[in-house]
């Protein structure tokens, strides 16, 4: 059975319910789901809570999103 991959806004809506639950205002969850998606090329909440629980400010997501990339480019994520 296949699941058709979530549009971009249905990602933020879920994100905008879920990241709450993690004491992520607003503001800076749609900065999360917009890096995950765009630059992280992902579509999976999992990733998004991860860098918001490393994250506590827009600086440290943009910083976090370009590690998480990086290690990608090693092979990181596929590896584990």
């Amino acid at each position: 059975m296949e699941i058709p991959e979530y549009t971009f806004k249905e990602f933020t809506e879920i994100v905008l319910a879920r990241l709450p639950k993690e004491s992520v205002d607003e503001r800076l969850a749609r900065l999360i789901a917009q890096k995950v998606w765009n630059e992280l090329g992902s579509r999976d909440i999992r990733d998004v809570i991860k860098v918001a629980r490393l994250a506590g400010s827009s600086e440290e997501v943009h910083f976090i999103v370009k590690m998480l990339k990086r290690q990608e480019s090693f092979g990181g994520k596929n590896n584990s």
